[in-house]
């Protein structure tokens, strides 16, 4: 199996705040219910994380630097990645619209519905 052709990783990296998006972001894929997977498509393994992230966090206000994190986490596994414009995209249309994604694979509906509905993870 050939290596996938990577999207770049962001040319800025944000010291201040990339610490605690690798923390996040290796809390989230912790669970298996938000680890990439190298057989899904990168749009499901994407949002896959960030909902994972909003479950660690509470929030989709995620911390400078979660991008890069994200990209490293599915590199780690070798699972294909978007760039980092589509991922913000992702981020953007979970906060504005979960029931979209609601179709993909892998994701947890019902977490889908507690974002939407904005319902507190306990």
């Amino acid at each position: 199996m050939s290596e996938p052709d990577y999207p770049p990783l962001p040319r800025h990296t944000f010291h201040a705040t990339q610490r605690e998006a690798d923390a996040l972001v290796t809390e989230a894929i912790q669970d298996d219910r938000f680890a990439p997977l190298p057989g899904l498509p990168p749009a499901c393994n994407s949002a896959r994380i960030i909902v994972g992230m909003w479950y660690v966090s509470g929030t989709l206000s995620l911390p400078r630097g979660w991008v890069r994190s994200v990209m490293l986490a599915m590199r780690a596994v070798n699972a294909p990645h978007p760039s980092g414009k589509v991922l913000r995209w992702y981020r953007s249309k979970l906060r504005d619209s979960p029931a979209y994604f609601a179709g993909m694979r892998g994701l947890d509906r019902g977490l889908l519905a507690q974002i939407e509905q904005d319902v507190d993870v306990g």
